[in-house]
């Protein structure tokens, strides 16, 4: 059966949290909190003991799981949230992505997390009385803009590099990885040229970077890349 999944990384407001679920109109059948990994940062054991008196809340209705994140790093949060949301894909459930208490780092990681996924991104918007806030006037679900479109090759190599532990030494390495070796130099000579192509493309959206070590070009995916390998599997 099908589940409603939200994702939730937990702030200091953890009764505008809670109320943006029952405001949300959305059905929810399970529930990742989203913290930071180090407790060291300010602030962060405040978050910690809010995030139990949410879990203990919400355990009475719905399955609740924790997501640790480093909350310092855009890319490697989105990352551990896109973790869990594939794995909930995979079991063709429904992602919906709640940045209602979300640190300000944390909610560009689900801005990015929903992009990548598909999921839906909403917030519960505050409503103030005397400059104070006074509950929620409104819950906003965040249209998300398509990304551009990866062609097919092109997520090909991204994977291959991801399944290498995220970086290849060389452009033959890759097409062999991904051709196989020929001695026919016709035949190499055309596959390198369209590797270089595809390399290129991805270096200028992001995906990889390309470091010249001696005679050869080390191939190594960036963060966003990851995402995409993960997201692409």
């Amino acid at each position: 059966m099908t589940k409603v999944v939200h994702i939730m990384p937990v702030g200091l407001n953890k009764d505008r949290l809670l109320e943006s679920i029952r405001r949300s109109g959305y059905p929810i059948q399970k529930v990742y909190l989203v913290l930071g990994k180090d407790k060291s940062l300010s602030g962060e054991e405040d978050i910690h003991k809010a995030a139990d008196e949410v879990e203990k809340t919400l355990n009475v209705l719905v399955e609740v799981e924790k997501v640790y994140v480093d909350k310092l790093d855009v890319y490697a949060a989105a990352l551990g949230m896109l973790e869990v949301i594939k794995r909930e894909l995979d079991e063709n459930n429904e992602i919906l992505i709640n940045a209602s208490d979300s640190p300000r780092t944390l909610c560009i990681a689900c801005y990015i997390a929903a992009q990548l996924s598909g999921g839906k991104l909403y917030i519960a918007m505050p409503r103030y009385r005397g400059g104070e806030e006074a509950g929620i006037e409104k819950i906003v679900e965040i249209p998300i803009p398509p990304l551009k479109r990866i062609s097919d090759d092109k997520i090909v190599i991204v994977k291959t590099i991801q399944e290498q532990g995220g970086e290849v030494g060389s452009i033959n390495r890759l097409i062999e990885l991904l051709e196989g070796k020929t001695e026919d130099q016709k035949r190499y000579m055309a596959q390198r040229a369209r590797m270089s192509y595809h390399l290129k493309g991805l270096e200028q959206d992001g995906l990889v970077e390309m470091n010249r070590e001696g005679k050869n070009v080390k191939i190594r995916l960036t963060d966003l890349g990851k995402a995409y390998a993960l997201m692409a599997a």
